[in-house]
């Protein structure tokens, strides 16, 4: 078993250094020679150097490099420098030309003097043509042996580029490893890397230059505090403030600062992500333990802020007439968006606004630390707006409750009015009899009955009539 890991842990490094390594030019002068050489330092194995040639744009980045240098240190020498170069340059690439063209010459001179042979020779054959017919056949042999001439260079010809394709493919089709440049590490007098200006350390037997790695950025700020967290169902991914922790519960989160975080757990389940969330204050002198479960897939935006209590509204600007429907910490559901804004205000902090993507099926953390307001006119402004918002909250709020006591008026008024309608049926009744009797004086009774009871639910309706229209007046000054 230790064995394996041993070598799983090899396997893990080579595999490291063969993702990260890269060529790093270096400018080095071997003990053989006096002259500075620049390449590709690729790696040191087995105390051996590889090196890899520099293209053509290399070449002149280094080049552009040096000449940046030199000007900097002196600068009155870059332009004969410049010159100096180009003069070499052109001189160096004069005399390649040159031996290159006296040799393109020679061919040339060979083919144009055979050509003018076979031409001097077409020619006397054409005069002496006309004198003679075997003179005649001997011309058009010579014609015949000057196409063959010519189609014999054309193979040549077509022959000399198809080799040249092929050495061109043949090299082009070399590995890598069989390109490099290889010396033994005694043999380097130095070794400079460019990039940095720092000597080569070549007292190794093995080392490759890695991409430098990038700053590690925690996801949560260090401290003093554990917290335990656990999950229902067991081996849920566990996240902090939305990010990866790559462990599962139930695991504990060691050294962390105290404060306020938000707990994450997913499980996947019938091919669909279950989550659970939840937002925990950490203390460093206690024993923190939090239990998540995981609910059925919702999309929610979890938002969590230091402090507590704060406002909450979603793609809705808080005005004077805008009442906050959460204050966090809260979980609210919504829709998946690709951008929401989430505003946020409290008295003493300044208000915020933060757009969010908000992601299906998922909680979504939110956490926001508020800034503190250190001008007490602008909390006074705050203070301000609170008392006009809760003045309008007031407002609104007796405009609703105007309706009950308006309809309860209504309601006794038209009871009213049936019983004094009724009264009025008894008192026609008993003024239609012509004897006083039992039951004449039982109307009469009836009629006042009705009377005083219509009265009473009358008084009653205005009361409530006035009670109504009371508040709906206040209520609409305050809210408006």
């Amino acid at each position: 078993m230790m064995s394996s890991f041993k070598i799983f842990f090899a396997s893990l490094m080579i595999l490291s250094v063969a993702v990260f390594a890269r060529d790093v030019p270096v400018r080095f002068v071997l003990l053989t020679d006096s002259v500075e050489q620049d390449a590709k330092f690729v790696k040191l194995e087995k105390d051996t150097v590889y090196l890899l040639p520099l293209d053509s744009a290399e070449k002149a980045e280094i080049q552009k490099a040096d000449e940046a240098l030199l000007d900097k240190i002196d600068p009155d020498s870059t332009a004969s420098d410049s010159v100096e170069h180009a003069a070499e340059e052109s001189s160096n690439y004069a005399v390649v030309n040159s031996a290159e063209a006296v040799e393109d010459s020679l061919a040339r001179l060979d083919s144009i003097a055979e050509a003018a042979r076979v031409a001097d020779s077409v020619a006397k054959a054409q005069a002496a043509a006309e004198n003679d017919f075997e003179t005649a056949l001997l011309a058009q042999e010579q014609q015949a042996e000057a196409d063959s001439l010519a189609k014999i260079q054309a193979e040549e010809d077509s022959i000399r580029a198809k080799e040249v394709q092929d050495s061109i493919a043949k090299e082009a089709a070399i590995p890598v490893e069989q390109k490099y440049i290889k010396y033994y590490k005694l043999d380097f007098k130095r070794m400079t890397n460019l990039e940095n200006k720092e000597p080569v350390n070549l007292s190794l037997s093995d080392f490759v230059y890695t991409e430098d790695e990038e700053e590690y950025e925690p996801l949560y700020p260090e401290g003093g505090a554990n917290i335990l967290v656990s999950s229902y169902p067991d081996s849920c991914e566990l996240f902090i403030n939305g990010e990866p922790l790559e462990m599962f519960a139930p695991d504990t989160v060691q050294k962390i600062k105290p404060g306020k975080y938000t707990f994450s757990v997913k499980k996947r389940l019938k091919d669909v992500d279950w989550w659970g969330s939840k937002t925990v204050k950490i203390n460093a002198d206690s024993l923190n333990k939090v239990h998540i479960a995981v609910e059925r897939p919702t999309t929610k935006l979890t938002v969590a802020t230091i402090p507590d209590g704060v406002e909450v509204y979603i793609d809705e600007q808080p005005t004077e007439s805008v009442m906050p429907k959460y204050l966090t910490d809260v979980a609210i559901e919504t829709e998946p968006s690709v951008a929401k804004t989430v505003y946020m205000r409290k008295i003493g902090y300044l208000d915020t606004a933060v757009t969010v993507e908000v992601r299906a099926f998922m909680p979504n953390p939110i956490y926001v630390e508020l800034e503190a307001v250190d001008n007490s006119s602008v909390v006074e402004m705050q203070r301000e707006y609170e008392r006009e918002r809760s003045r309008r909250y007031i407002g609104r709020g007796l405009l609703w409750s105007s309706i009950v006591p308006i309809i309860a008026g209504g309601v006794f008024w038209y009871l009213a009015e049936s019983d004094w309608s009724e009264a009025a049926d008894k008192k026609t009744a008993y003024e239609k009899s012509a004897f006083e009797s039992a039951d004449t004086q039982k109307l009469v009774k009836q009629n006042k009955d009705l009377n005083d009871s219509g009265d009473t639910k009358g008084i009653v309706a205005l009361g409530f009539g006035v009670l109504g229209v009371g508040l709906f007046v206040t209520g609409f000054v305050l809210a408006f």
